[in-house]
């Protein structure tokens, strides 16, 4: 039951983004100025993090989609469980923190 919530969970995360994504691209329609203003807003601390987060959620909503596509195709059923933690769990982690690192040392440190 988890794995079906976290799949709800990221997808609505996702959504979001999805919206906030179309808002800034239509700052184009005002000109170069108000897109740049738009963008400036992005490169805040906080904004970093739920970038982070956003990687995470991702990541984990594609691994996640992975092992249900692989349990739809009569792969994995006996094995249901241990498939979430090693592909979403577990693969999502390192994939998360290939891209996460790299996103941090650059907010913090400017690199």
């Amino acid at each position: 039951m988890l794995p079906w919530w976290i799949q709800r969970a990221t997808g609505l995360v996702l959504l979001g983004y999805l919206f906030l994504h179309v808002r800034t691209i239509h700052e184009l329609s005002r000109g170069p100025a108000a897109f740049d203003a738009a963008l400036a807003r992005f490169r805040s601390p906080f904004f970093k993090l739920l970038e982070i987060a956003l990687l995470g959620a991702v990541i984990l909503h594609a691994c996640n989609g992975v092992r249900i596509t692989l349990i739809d195709l009569g792969l994995g059923h006996a094995s249901e469980r241990r498939l979430f933690w090693v592909l979403a769990v577990g693969i999502g982690g390192v994939l998360f923190l290939a891209g996460a690192i790299p996103i941090f040392l650059s907010a913090i440190l400017g690199i």
